[in-house]
């Protein structure tokens, strides 16, 4: 009786260190996807779809109702058929439909498609032809028939409303007239509401373009680099921001100041609607200064006036000496921001990662990259910019097949997940619930307590587990994100890159990849966190 009653009693303690989601709904097993891209969605009218596109087999919608059980599933073959140069620029819903941009290649042109379908039905709304830029030259293209993906085009919506903009470089040549970029806003029933090329502003020539944001059906801000080429490695310019207000068909450019002379050369921007401002997240560099500053830096600006408030320090200091302690003070910190939470009393979180590039370039052969995606950091800023506290999550992963550059974190959380080798289960995610947020991340088992440096790298991701770090300490102790894994299980891990939360709902939608041996099957999976 005694032995009978402690491991009920080590069960239930074991189901309270496990217990921070609890599982609500989980579909049938399926056979694990490894191509194409993918995205979960939660519509509003309470059904999840999953979004898979393929370079050669379409779209595909599956529906589940909200009662989680499967509802619909629709094929569709789009105008573009086989996908070259291709890029999902952005899958979201706007009243009640989901709207899915794709860029792709067509006799050397870039152009971008919408696709519209009926969030309850699946079927196919509209299908358009939106944009398109200039042809790319004969020498640009390579001697095999493929494409890097399609960078002329940028799709960004409003998190708070149905209005979206599309940002479109019709021209790479630097030297190009005032016609090279253009902006379109839009409302929830793609309706075209302003529409205006961009305008050198004052005697700068030409734009680095950073990134949009759309603040309801109100206008879109716009944050690039205004500047003139003085030499092939020296720009003369300023930051400038352009907005387009509603029905307008001219943009207004202010010259924004940066501190120490930086140049910013990557950007991401967002709308805190609690402080009416926009906050500029950045990397920077200074020329002609050896060895560089920190290229991290936050703009607060705001965007009725024009006027930048102020710039804040966001080197994670805290960060810094975590990883001194880990690594037996050989290593500084030198992740630089990945993304930009704000969360719903105006406070914010910015999100860092050491992302490391390895060039290769072999004898007789194409140059390739690979990327190290290292230790993650976390630092939370009250309303008033004010840092309140910083956490540090040791992390250490390896990719070969997909290109990870600066802000992919953000990017990625409007468009899809690409399925290629593996590397979807590498990176990581991060997520606040509203009372409390967590870092999510497949790694290896045996980095439960690293000391000394001895982190573990993630090559082979089928060999790791799914884990959820509490953002509650300086250094968060993880746990299973699934929790004990089931009998026939030895792996079990998650596609964080495409999930998606519920705010309203409480509830966090997901892949699982159940690992047994060599078999490997998939699930859609719906939890809630216990708060």
């Amino acid at each position: 009786m005694k032995t009978s009653t402690l491991f009920c009693l080590f069960t239930l303690l074991q189901a309270f260190a496990f217990a921070q989601f609890k599982t609500v709904a989980e579909t049938p097993l399926f056979k694990e996807p490894e191509s194409g891209f993918a995205k979960l969605l939660q519509l509003k009218n309470g059904n999840t779809v999953v979004v898979r596109l393929s370079n050669r087999s379409g779209i595909n919608l599956t529906f589940y109702d909200a009662q989680h059980k499967l509802a619909v599933n629709k094929h569709h073959d789009p105008v573009f058929e086989k996908l070259k140069g291709a890029r999902v620029n952005a899958i979201f819903e706007t009243e009640g439909s989901i709207v899915i941009m794709v860029s792709e290649i067509e006799d050397r042109t870039p152009y971008l498609y919408r696709l519209v379908f009926d969030g309850t039905t699946g079927n196919l709304e509209r299908e358009e032809k939106i944009a398109e830029a200039d042809k790319y030259r004969f020498m640009d293209v390579r001697w095999i028939p493929e494409f890097d993906p399609v960078n002329s085009f940028d799709v960004t919506k409003d998190p708070h409303s149905d209005s979206y903009a599309v940002f479109i470089r019709r021209d790479k040549n630097e030297f190009a007239d005032k016609n090279q970029m253009e902006v379109v806003l839009y409302n929830g029933r793609h309706q075209e509401t302003g529409r205006a090329f961009y305008q050198p502003p004052y005697k700068y020539a030409s734009l680095n373009y950073l990134d949009m944001a759309v603040i309801a059906d109100d206008r879109v801000c716009i944050l690039g680099f205004a500047y003139n080429q003085i030499a092939t490695s020296d720009r003369e310019g300023q930051l400038v921001l352009l907005t387009l207000p509603k029905d307008a068909r001219k943009m207004k450019a202010e010259l924004l100041e940066m501190p120490d002379n930086r140049i910013p050369d990557s950007a991401i921007v967002r709308y805190n609607p609690i402080t009416n401002k926009l906050m500029l997240l950045g990397t920077s560099h200074t020329e002609d200064t050896d060895p560089q500053p920190y290229s991290g830096f936050l703009a607060i600006i705001d965007p009725f006036t024009g006027k930048t408030d102020q710039f804040l320090d966001i080197y994670p200091k805290a960060a810094d000496t975590e990883k001194k302690k880990l690594y037996n003070n050989k290593e500084a910190y030198t992740g630089l921001p990945q993304d930009l939470m704000i969360h719903q009393d105006g406070g914010f979180s910015i999100i860092y990662e050491e992302l490391i590039t390895e060039k290769h370039t072999p004898l007789n052969a194409q140059a390739y990259t690979y990327y190290q995606l290292n230790n993650v950091a976390v630092s939370n800023f009250d309303v008033n910019g004010e840092l309140l506290s910083t956490n540090f999550i040791p992390k250490k992963q390896y990719l070969k097949n997909t290109a990870y550059h600066s802000f992919y974190l953000a990017h990625r959380k409007h468009s899809a997940q690409q399925f290629i080798m593996g590397d979807q289960y590498r990176s990581f995610a991060y997520l606040s619930t509203g009372y409390k947020s967590y870092v999510l991340m497949n790694d290896l088992a045996q980095n439960a307590s690293p000391k000394n440096g001895t982190i573990a790298q993630l090559s082979s991701p089928y060999s790791g587990q799914a884990y959820l770090f509490p953002m509650d300490s300086a250094v968060p102790e993880r746990k299973p994100f699934f929790g004990q894994l089931k009998k026939e299980e030895t792996n079990a891990l998650s596609v964080f890159n495409i999930a998606d939360y519920n705010d309203e709902q409480k509830l966090y939608v997901t892949l699982k990849l159940e690992v047994n041996g060599r078999n490997r099957n998939a699930r859609i999976v719906w939890l809630t966190p216990e708060e």
